[in-house]
């Protein structure tokens, strides 16, 4: 068959296709309606369901940081009921043909961004982008202690003392060194080479959020402060692998 160009628009609970307006001969389109319109619904999630897809993204950052890089998590299709696909039975096509193959060339286009875009698919069942991130930041917002929400320097200097609690590499190695596990390195150590420049905690650059998190207060503080936390549980993890490793 051949594909006709279209325009594709993708909103919650609908699927919009229209041919592409182009200049035509009178022989063409003599007798015929040249442009057609495709609409299929979709059913939606519940609020309920909405709520636990929000919910989950905000306790796994990880998940949430692999969907806006369009990879869907494996249990995010388990939480989409089977049944919230198109209705084809109720998709309408303006052409009114008999044998209208518009409606499939359409679907099979869907199908294709709905794979490559999960956050797409979200969308078209109800949960928007801006809706899920807005819930998400506001969770991650409320974990903040009261105290990030004053301007006062002194309170976001207990933030940033608080991002920065655990014990110091220092510490580590004297640790390690009294219970006997650090060890000489083995023949194949120098064959590896790895350059890491530590960026001081005071140093760091964030990019701004507040735009794309306008309903979200003190959004950068937020940021900041998940940043730091995050960077805390990494030394967290860095001690238990160096310890059962010894």
């Amino acid at each position: 068959m051949k594909r006709e160009p279209f325009e594709l628009s993708i909103v919650p609970g609908w699927i919009h296709a229209k041919e592409v307006r182009s200049q035509k001969s009178n022989a063409e389109s003599a007798g015929t309606d040249a442009y057609w319109k495709v609409e299929i619904p979709c059913p939606q999630l519940t609020a309920e369901e909405r709520t636990g897809i929000c919910e989950r993204l905000a306790d796994h950052p990880d998940d949430l940081y692999a969907l806006l890089k369009n990879q869907q998590p494996s249990w995010l299709e388990e939480e989409i009921p089977a049944d919230d696909v198109p209705r084809l039975d109720q998709a309408k096509c303006s052409c009114g043909q008999n044998e209208c193959r518009h409606i499939q060339m359409v679907l099979e286009t869907v199908e294709h961004k709905l794979h490559s875009e999960p956050l797409l698919r979200l969308t078209l069942l109800g949960l928007a982008r801006e809706q899920l991130l807005n819930f998400v930041f506001q969770e991650w917002a409320e974990e903040v202690p009261a105290v990030a929400e004053s301007s006062d320097g002194e309170a976001l200097s207990k933030l940033e003392e608080k991002g920065k609690s655990g014990p110091s590499s220092g510490e580590w190695l004297a640790e390690a060194a009294e219970q006997g596990k650090l060890h000489e390195p083995g023949s194949t150590y120098l064959d590896v080479k790895v350059h890491l420049n530590a960026i001081p905690d005071d140093e760091l650059e964030l990019d701004d959020w507040t735009e794309l998190l306008p309903n979200v207060k003190a959004v950068q503080q937020v940021i900041r402060q998940i940043t730091l936390e995050a960077a805390g549980k990494a030394r967290e993890s860095l001690g238990s692998i160096k310890d059962s490793d010894g």
